[in-house]
């Protein structure tokens, strides 16, 4: 992973305040707008779960959710218990997909920013490996633009996240693993903000 976890970075592993600046920065609301079209008792598979805040806009799915970090799986476990008992605090790794069904839909939101070239080619690798054959892969990240709201690109270069792409720096990589992708960018107005969202089919 490729983040910043000192100085005031640090805040951010706390699940209220990851949460919080979520809200705040219309993170939240772009996100559930991806998935408004997952239907119920689809399987579901979450990389980077983080709070797991996603499953308030999902309907009754089989929802597996992986994070790194102890504190937001220990919140979600506490929350979501009534919807799910799949979390898990490890690195979503080749050891893992044996134990898991294939899925109509993984999602990764806020995850590619982190992740540099080499290790985000081996998580679309391993996103391949347990995807349905006409399932879909859903991103979510901050994107840098040449022409870019000044505010906006402040924000996205003091991101967590080191790894932030311009447009074409994300696809050269997804384009390796996926035949199909759909992508949208986001101008955010308030507060100023630039989205990079793509939904991704193997055929």
């Amino acid at each position: 992973m490729s983040q910043r976890t000192i100085g005031i970075h640090k805040i951010f592993s706390y699940p209220f305040v990851y949460s919080l600046t979520q809200k705040i920065m219309s993170g939240e609301a772009k996100r559930s707008s991806l998935v408004s079209n997952i239907m119920k008792n689809s399987n579901v598979l979450d990389i980077g779960c983080g709070t797991a805040k996603i499953l308030d806009d999902l309907p009754k799915v089989n929802y597996y959710g992986y994070d790194i970090s102890k504190k937001y799986i220990n919140y979600a476990k506490k929350k979501y218990k009534k919807k799910t008992n799949n979390f898990f605090c490890k690195k979503f790794s080749i050891s893992e997909i044996k134990k898991l069904p294939k899925f109509d839909f993984v999602l990764l939101f806020g995850v590619m920013h982190h992740l540099s070239d080499v290790q985000l080619e081996k998580t679309l690798f391993l996103i391949k490996k347990v995807l349905k054959k006409k399932g879909k892969l859903l991103t979510c990240d901050p994107i840098y633009e040449k022409k870019q709201n000044f505010i906006a690109r402040y924000l996205i270069e003091k991101d967590v996240g080191k790894e932030v792409r311009f447009k074409d720096g994300y696809l050269k990589i997804l384009n390796k693993k996926f035949k199909k992708i759909n992508y949208k960018i986001d101008h955010q107005k308030f507060i100023p903000y630039t989205w990079f969202s793509t939904s991704c089919q193997i055929i």
